[in-house]
C-alpha cells in the first residue's frame, strides 16, 4: 500500500528502542523473520527456539514501542480527537510501517507448548497488528501453524480463566478478518458462550483461587470482559451498522480492560492495537455503509 509518507520507516527506524539493534542486524532479523513466514505458507516444519537469531526478539518489541507512540491511545486515538487530514495520513503511515514490521518479527517467534497464556496474549497482539499492516494472510497462517498449541479440541473445563482466554482470542482473530457478514457466525457463538456461562462459572472458578491471589483474578477476568464487551458492539456494527457512537463505546471498553489489567505489558500493547485495529474496521464498515442506497420513502 502506497502512502504519502514514504519515510516513515525510517522514522521508525530512529526510535531509540530500535537503534538499540544495528541496521546489519536490523536486516538479519527481518530476512530471517520472512523466511520462517515463508515456511508457515508451505506447511513446512517451524524453527525452535534455538534457532532464532538473538536479537529477532528484543528488535519485534522495539519496533511494538515504536509503532505504539503514534498510536497515542490516550491522545490521538481519543473520540474526541481532531487531527488534520496531514496529521492523520502522517499517524496512518507510521502505524501501517510499524506494524508491518512488528507483525513480521513477531510472528516469527516460536510458542513455547508450556506457555499457553503468554502464546493466547500474543494472538490477541497479532490479530490487532496484522489488521492494520495489511498481513491478514500472514496471520491465517501463523494460526494455522500453531491452531494445535492455541486451540485445542479439549479444554481443562475448571481453569475457566484459561478457557474465557482463549474464546476472547478466538473471537477477535474471526472479527478483525475480512471476511463479510456470513464469516462471522463462529464469532457470534463464541460471545453467546461467553455470556451464557460467565455468570455461573466465574464464581464457581473464584472460589478455587486463593485469598491471595483473589484481587488479582478478579481484575484479571474484568479485563476479558471488557475484551469481550468491546468485541460485542465490533460485531454487531459490523453485522448491522449500530450501535450509534461505536468509536466512544470501544473506547469506553477498551481504557475499563487498559485500567483493569494494571499495567501488565503482556496486555498493555494488545489493547491498543486492537482498538485501532477496531477503528478501521468501523471506518471500512461505515464507508460501506455510506455507499448504500437510500430506502425508498
Amino acid at each position: 500500500m502506497t502512502t504519502p509518507f514514504p519515510n516513515a520507516l525510517d522514522t521508525l527506524d530512529r526510535h531509540w528502542a530500535v537503534k538499540v539493534v544495528t541496521p546489519e542486524d536490523r536486516a538479519a532479523a527481518v530476512q530471517y523473520a520472512m523466511s520462517v513466514l515463508t515456511r508457515m505458507a508451505t506447511g513446512a516444519p517451524m524453527p525452535v527456539e534455538a534457532d532464532v537469531p538473538e536479537f529477532v526478539v528484543p528488535l519485534a518489541g522495539a519496533y511494538v514501542i515504536a509503532a505504539s507512540e503514534w498510536l497515542d491511545f490516550e491522545g490521538a486515538a481519543s473520540p474526541t480527537a481532531r487531527l488534520s487530514g496531514e496529521q492523520e495520513a502522517q499517524r496512518t503511515a507510521h502505524i501501517e510501517s510499524g506494524a508491518d514490521r512488528a507483525f513480521i518479527l513477531t510472528a516469527a517467534l516460536p510458542i513455547e507448548r508450556n506457555e499457553r497464556v503468554a502464546a493466547l496474549y500474543r494472538t490477541l497482539l497479532l490479530a490487532g497488528l496484522a489488521q492494520l499492516g495489511h498481513k491478514q494472510t500472514e496471520f491465517r497462517n501463523w494460526l494455522r501453524a500453531h491452531e494445535d498449541v492455541l486451540f485445542p479440541a479439549r479444554e481443562d473445563e475448571a481453569r475457566w480463566d484459561i478457557v474465557i482466554l482463549r474464546r476472547v482470542a478466538e473471537l477477535w482473530t474471526h472479527l478483525l478478518r475480512g471476511a463479510g457478514p456470513s464469516g462471522l457466525q463462529h464469532a457470534m457463538e463464541l460471545v453467546a458462550s461467553i455470556r451464557e456461562e460467565r455468570p455461573v462459572r466465574e464464581p464457581a472458578f473464584l472460589a478455587t483461587v486463593s485469598e491471595a491471589d483473589e484481587a488479582r483474578t478478579r481484575f484479571y477476568l474484568f479485563t476479558l470482559f471488557h475484551l469481550t464487551e468491546a468485541a460485542t458492539e465490533l460485531l454487531l456494527f459490523r453485522l448491522h451498522g449500530e450501535p450509534e457512537r461505536i468509536d466512544a463505546r470501544l473506547y469506553g471498553h477498551f481504557t475499563l480492560a487498559r485500567d483493569a489489567a494494571g499495567g501488565d505489558p503482556r496486555l498493555d500493547a494488545s489493547f491498543d492495537w486492537l482498538y485501532e485495529a477496531s477503528r478501521r474496521v468501523v471506518a471500512q464498515r461505515t464507508a460501506q455503509l455510506e455507499l448504500l442506497p437510500e430506502p425508498s420513502a
